[in-house]
């Protein structure tokens, strides 16, 4: 898993993206050795951090969060915003690490919170129609669901089946109490959209960004009724 380390410099792993866990997400801003508590502490320069990149990179941003993750395309782009981010860092506040998955959830809150201010529309009456259950599926690459994709396809199920939830958990603060009330809500329907032999593990920043990207998604695929943009089929993105 690619991971950005913040320092003097922009630093990127080289582990590549498509490396990743096939059925978890494990991410941290901070390395595994650090505690709980100073992930909480450096979570406001993180989003510091994304919302400058965010502003200079509008379109780069949105072309990342339109790629699968795990493939080459996502690589490219994660790989494309080092200097970008460097630029954004503000040096004064000492080190800082995230993953490439933190990256990418960070930057479509920014988004999210832009196009969606006062959260997600309402949800249609009934139980989701197919091209809604088509948009929650995990997306293909070359014939194969990768690993990375997996974690994706379970907040999109999420977002569908509570997505008044999710608005209110990305309206609370991270690591508020507002934000762990709305997680805990979301555990029965959690257990409901993880496939049998799957293992789904998720730090509360992880998560967090998962659904803020899928909530992203649901939001624009809503407003296009979840019709088909693609002559292949693919669900709207």
């Amino acid at each position: 898993m690619r991971r950005y380390v913040l320092a003097a410099l922009l630093v990127i792993g080289a582990a590549a993206a498509a490396a990743q866990n096939p059925v978890s997400s494990r991410d941290r801003i901070t390395p595994p050795y650090h505690r709980r508590g100073e992930a909480a502490r450096s979570d406001p320069d993180f989003r510091h951090i994304l919302a400058c990149t965010v502003l200079r990179e509008p379109t780069r941003s949105r072309n990342l969060l339109a790629t699968i993750p795990g493939t080459p395309a996502e690589g490219r782009i994660t790989f494309s915003y080092q200097s970008r981010l460097d630029q954004c860092y503000p040096r004064a506040t000492g080190g800082l690490t995230f993953s490439s998955d933190l990256l990418r959830g960070g930057i479509a809150e920014a988004l999210y919170h832009h196009d969606f201010p006062g959260g997600l529309p309402a949800a249609p009456g009934g139980p989701p129609g197919e091209a809604a259950l088509a948009w929650a599926r995990p997306r293909l690459f070359e014939g194969r669901v990768t690993g990375a994709e997996i974690p994706h396809s379970i907040a999109r199920c999420l977002v569908l089946r509570q997505p008044a939830t999710v608005s209110t958990l990305l309206a609370n603060p991270p690591f508020s109490t507002g934000e762990l009330a709305a997680i805990r809500s979301l555990q029965a329907d959690l257990a409901a959209c993880i496939n049998n032999g799957v293992r789904f593990t998720a730090s509360r920043q992880s998560l967090r960004g998962l659904l803020a990207e899928e909530a992203l998604s649901y939001g624009e695929a809503l407003g296009k009724e979840f019709r088909t943009d693609s002559p292949g089929g693919a669900p709207p993105r």
